[in-house]
């Protein structure tokens, strides 16, 4: 198997044992930190809005949401927004039908999601606090994945327990 092959084998594992459930803070050092100007895979604890802006793809296990093959877009904007949807070209919108949209910000290396639409009878799925790992190969996002400091949510902790592919740039 080559070093890119093994590299998502290990992600997929990492964000597999993610979807367990809400962890307690950990602090971890990355699995491998990015040097300036050396081609390889490399973890980021993401600490700012543009340490993830653009448009990723995951499965999304929510059957309220049921996209096409399970998959689903999430677009983080420059701006501080985020919309949910079934496909590419719908993450693009401020928001899309059902799917969960709102603010997400920073306070040091803490991510905090505020949704404008949880479901309804789920004021759980209102806000959700995570840890963001974004893994580069040189200067490219490629995956996130989240670890959970606060969250009660079972839909969006079985979605965010999935690794999030980097699709491109937000618009």
């Amino acid at each position: 198997m080559n070093r890119t092959g093994m590299t998502m084998l290990m992600l997929f594992g990492f964000g597999f044992a993610q979807a367990q459930g809400t962890q307690a803070p950990v602090s971890r050092p990355p699995l491998v930190a990015c040097e300036e100007g050396k081609p390889a895979p490399c973890v980021v604890l993401a600490t700012r809005i543009s340490d993830m802006v653009g448009v990723w793809k995951q499965y999304q296990s929510n059957p309220a949401f049921a996209p096409v093959g399970g998959m689903g877009f999430i677009r983080y904007s420059p701006d501080g927004t985020f919309a949910l949807a079934d496909t590419q070209e719908h993450a693009a919108a401020a928001s899309f039908g059902p799917f969960p949209h709102g603010t997400y910000s920073f306070e040091g290396n803490r991510m905090t999601i505020n949704v404008e639409n949880p479901p309804p009878g789920m004021p759980e799925c209102a806000r959700s606090v995570q840890e963001v790992r974004v893994v580069h190969l040189a200067a490219q996002m490629v995956a996130m994945t989240f670890t959970p400091i606060e969250d009660t949510c079972k839909p969006r902790l079985s979605d965010t327990g999935q690794l999030q592919l980097y699709i491109a740039p937000a618009k």
